[in-house]
């Protein structure tokens, strides 16, 4: 079990790693965009369509970053009342679910991906932009998410978790 979690974090670090990235992309080049756009009246070519595509890669490839921190939210009013067997039920079932919404997405975004790779997609703005990429990182952020949460569902069944526990002491 414990290497599972260790590649679901190495996944997950790697992943959020990414997502920050595309984040400080967002914050610098919207701002220079802001700031040319106000001394020239023109935009920076590009910005726009990799700001639209960088929004998408924050969310998908940091959903593993903020499972593993549990940042998602959540009501645990039930959970909260519970303990012993019946907590580790209802944590595994909510988990199971998670996991089975976030398959039951990733498998039409998979088919997409493979589509948009197949024609090497672009979109037009100002300028040509590829998004065949993006639509792999959505895939494969849809696909991890949903494999660790289907193990945070299996853990939940094997060891107690209180709800109150901050991810940082489980590390």
């Amino acid at each position: 079990m414990s290497m599972i979690q260790t590649v679901l974090r190495l996944v997950s670090n790697l992943f959020g790693v990414v997502a920050m990235l595309f984040l400080a992309f967002l914050m610098f080049g919207i701002t220079a965009d802001v700031i040319v756009r106000a001394l020239t009246g023109d935009p920076i070519s590009g910005v726009f369509e990799m700001s639209e595509l960088s929004l998408v890669m924050v969310v998908f490839l940091g959903a593993m970053w903020a499972q593993r921190d549990r940042a998602h939210i959540r009501v645990n009013i039930l959970s909260q009342r519970l303990s012993g067997r019946a907590h580790r039920a209802i944590m595994a079932f909510g988990w199971g679910c998670g996991a089975l919404a976030l398959l039951m997405l990733a498998w039409p975004a998979t088919q997409e991906a493979i589509y948009s790779v197949s024609i090497w997609e672009f979109r037009w703005g100002y300028t040509q932009f590829p998004i065949w990429w993006t639509k792999v990182g959505l895939a494969l952020g849809l696909w991890f998410a949903a494999i660790q949460m289907a193990c945070h569902a299996a853990f939940a069944l094997a060891e107690d978790e209180s709800d109150d526990i901050h991810p940082a002491a489980e590390a």
